[in-house]
C-alpha cells in the first residue's frame, strides 16, 4: 500500500511524498499546477528524502516561475526583429492580424477578453510562425558564420519547433535546430550552434567534446551550459 504525507517549508511551499512499492529511486515531479510531488522507495529513510528535495530548492522554485510565466496573458511580445501587440478594436465582431513591418497586431473585439483561451491560442500561433521566419533567415547565417570561423562542415539545415531540444546533429552531420532559439541572447544561440557543430566531429559528450566546445567558446562553454538551462521558453 503506498503511504503519503505533506510537508509544508518556507522555501518552496507544500511537498507531498508519497511512498511506492515499485518505486526504485527518489523522484521529484513540479506539475503544471506547480503543486510539488516526491515519490520514494519503501526502503529509503524519510528524512534521506526530504534532504534531497531541499537541496532542490533552487530549482523547484524556478520551475514555478516557469509556470507562473507560461499562464500569464500574453499582452506584448518582443522578439528579435519584431514587435507582437495585441489590440481591443470596437469595430471588430472577429480577431485580426496585420503586418506592417516589423509591426505585427493583433486586433481582436472590444468586447472579448484578451486573456482568453481563443486569444491567447491565436497570440502564441502568431508569435510562432514569427519567430519561425525569423528563425529560417538568421539562424542558417549564424551557424555558416560559425562553421568557416571554427574550420566546421555540416550537411543539411532545418528549422523545427521543437519544445524539448534546442538543436540536434544526426550521425550524416544534419543539423535541426529549434525556432526557439530566437528567444535567446546571442551569446547563447552561439553556443548552441557551436554545440551542434561540435557534434559534426564528437558524435556523444565524452572528454573530447567538451575540450573541443570549450576550445570555440573559450573556455567557458560549461558557465554557458548552466547559463542556458536557467533559460525558459514562455510557451
Amino acid at each position: 500500500m503506498n503511504r503519503t504525507r505533506q510537508c509544508t517549508y518556507s522555501q518552496i511551499g507544500t511537498v507531498t511524498y508519497t511512498y511506492r512499492t515499485r518505486s526504485k529511486r527518489i523522484t521529484l515531479r513540479v506539475k503544471k499546477d506547480s503543486t510539488i510531488h516526491v515519490t520514494i522507495p519503501y526502503l529509503v529513510k524519510f528524512s534521506h528524502a526530504e534532504e534531497f528535495v531541499l537541496s532542490k530548492a533552487e530549482w523547484i522554485k524556478r520551475k514555478i516561475q516557469e509556470n507562473t510565466e507560461r499562464t500569464r496573458p500574453i499582452l506584448e511580445f518582443n522578439s528579435k526583429y519584431h514587435l507582437v501587440r495585441l489590440k481591443a478594436e470596437s469595430n471588430l465582431s472577429k480577431c485580426k492580424v496585420l503586418k506592417n513591418g516589423s509591426d505585427v497586431l493583433i486586433l481582436h473585439p472590444s468586447t472579448a477578453d484578451p486573456a482568453s483561451h481563443s486569444i491567447q491560442t491565436l497570440a502564441k500561433k502568431v508569435i510562432t510562425e514569427v519567430l519561425r521566419a525569423e528563425a529560417k533567415h538568421y539562424l542558417p547565417l549564424k551557424l555558416k558564420e560559425l562553421a568557416t570561423r571554427y574550420n566546421f562542415s555540416y550537411g543539411r539545415v532545418s528549422i523545427r519547433n521543437s519544445k524539448t531540444r534546442w538543436g540536434s546533429c544526426s550521425g550524416k552531420n544534419n543539423i535541426s535546430l529549434s525556432l526557439r532559439l530566437m528567444y535567446l541572447p546571442e551569446h547563447l544561440i552561439n553556443y548552441v550552434l557551436l554545440h551542434e557543430l561540435c557534434h559534426t566531429k564528437e558524435k556523444n559528450h565524452g572528454p573530447r567534446f567538451w575540450l573541443l566546445l570549450d576550445s570555440v567558446c573559450q573556455g567557458n562553454s560549461k558557465m554557458l551550459s548552466k547559463e542556458l538551462k536557467r533559460f525558459s521558453i514562455p510557451f
